[in-house]
């Protein structure tokens, strides 16, 4: 694979939302695009990622796929180097990741290769009950607050309105969204509630830098899909199982 792009923070944005979740992942590249997808170790998440050849300024690849293994955390560590103006080029070629940085300084680092089994990318169907849109900053924000209070997120819709709320041991705290006021960009289903792990809630928001809006879709008592926009048509989309309450 080989692949170009002009911003090499919005790559290093992507991999870091993966190392959140994951220690190591195969990136599997197709004539189509990149993809990156898998549970994390506990078994609370999975994730999806897809970024499109159009993503890139430029993208090849040798034949019908590639599977790149790699460690996330040290990729992460490489690419979190790059400058605001960095463009970023990245080309595998024996069993080795070639990354440079082409800006003020040019700058080369080389990965090593991990052979990881290609997992099987699931087909999820559920059926969700309710489903909003906002900005991807106004989600990061009220999480940010809401876990100074909390470690357990509950969801909540009402009359299409969106409801972020902790319990804490000696607080309360809960953040409405809602169409009318100009805080969701589109909401649409039935009431429902469910709750979830604010870390892993909170860890999607890494790619608030790279995706302007978001699409949460949730029901009661099922995983919530957090569904990232970024530019081009490219995608994060996280699910995060419910917790008993």
């Amino acid at each position: 694979m080989k692949a170009k792009l002009a911003n090499a923070l919005s790559f290093s944005d992507v991999i870091s939302a993966v190392e959140n979740f994951m220690p190591e992942v195969n990136i599997v590249a197709i004539p189509d695009g990149i993809k990156i997808y898998g549970v994390d170790t506990a078994k609370v998440a999975f994730i999806s990622i897809f970024l499109p050849a159009s993503y890139f300024q430029e993208y090849s690849i040798e034949g019908e796929k590639e599977l790149i293994g790699v460690k996330v955390g040290d990729l992460s560590d490489v690419l979190k180097r790059a400058d605001k103006e960095d463009e970023l080029e990245i080309n595998n070629k024996e069993n080795k990741l070639m990354i440079k940085f082409n800006g003020n300084l040019e700058r080369k680092f080389v990965l090593p290769l991990l052979s990881l089994e290609e997992g099987r990318e699931p087909t999820l169907n559920f059926q969700f009950s309710y489903r909003a849109k906002m900005t991807t900053n106004n989600f990061a924000e009220a999480l940010g607050v809401l876990s100074e209070i909390g470690g357990v997120l509950i969801l909540q819709s009402k009359d299409t309105n969106l409801i972020l709320q902790v319990e804490g041991d000696m607080s309360n705290a809960k953040v409405e969204f809602s169409v009318s006021g100009g805080s969701l960009i589109e909401a649409d289903g039935v009431d429902a509630r469910s709750s979830y792990s604010m870390e892993y809630v909170l860890g999607t928001t890494t790619l608030r830098k790279s995706a302007d809006i978001i699409e949460i879709s949730f029901g009661t008592e099922i995983p919530v899909k957090l569904h990232y926009e970024m530019p081009n048509g490219a995608y994060g989309d996280f699910y995060v199982a419910p917790r008993a309450e």
